[in-house]
């Protein structure tokens, strides 16, 4: 912000006509130069003053702009969230639909292992979603979708399933350490 020449009767900031002798701008408060008792050019002793009118509504309208983006952000978030929980309750209703009916492969006693299948095709396509909108990889949804389909379609096949408690322990301590590992890799600030 420049101060205004001596004589000036016009706001360098606003460009509102000054009165003669004005030490501010009577319409956006801006300092205006005026002349010293030596004859010299000197700015106003300039004291915080209240923002403007316009500083104020320009303050106002990036605040709303940045709760705005804020908001679209979560907004899409929420999409993969909300996405989920919808197909797993609708696949949950369908499964449970057609286990009454009685002349499908699917009963109550086990429709959970279709339940599983769908689940983790679900978790899969939750994983997909989260990448395509940040561009970061989920490895969980991938993993975890892709163990419950495996272990949902041995089930279905009736193949001997005794060692899938094993298989998940092992993959259990291969998650973990791999978030150790990871977290080593990451600087601390």
């Amino acid at each position: 912000m420049r101060p205004m020449s001596v004589g000036s009767r016009f706001c360098h900031k606003c460009g509102a006509a000054l009165p003669s002798g004005s030490v501010f701008c009577p319409s956006c408060g801006a300092a205006v130069a005026v002349a010293s008792s030596a004859g010299q050019q000197g700015t106003a002793p300039v004291q915080p003053s209240q923002p403007t009118r316009y500083e104020k509504r320009e303050k106002h309208e990036k605040q709303e702009k940045r709760e705005k983006g804020e908001k679209q952000e979560k907004g899409r978030g929420d999409l993969a969230g909300a996405l989920t929980g919808g197909l797993i309750l609708i696949l949950l209703g369908v499964l449970l639909y057609y286990s009454t009916l009685g002349t499908t492969a699917i009963s109550y006693g086990n429709f959970w292992q279709y339940f599983m299948i769908g689940v983790g095709a679900i978790l899969i396509l939750q994983g997909i979603i989260r990448y395509s909108q940040r561009g970061t990889p989920y490895i969980g949804s991938f993993i975890g979708g892709a163990v419950l389909m495996i272990i949902g379609f041995a089930f279905v096949s009736n193949s001997n399933y005794a060692f899938w408690p094993l298989i998940l322990v092992i993959l259990g301590i291969a998650a973990i350490a791999s978030a150790f590992t990871a977290r080593r890799r990451v600087p601390v600030p």
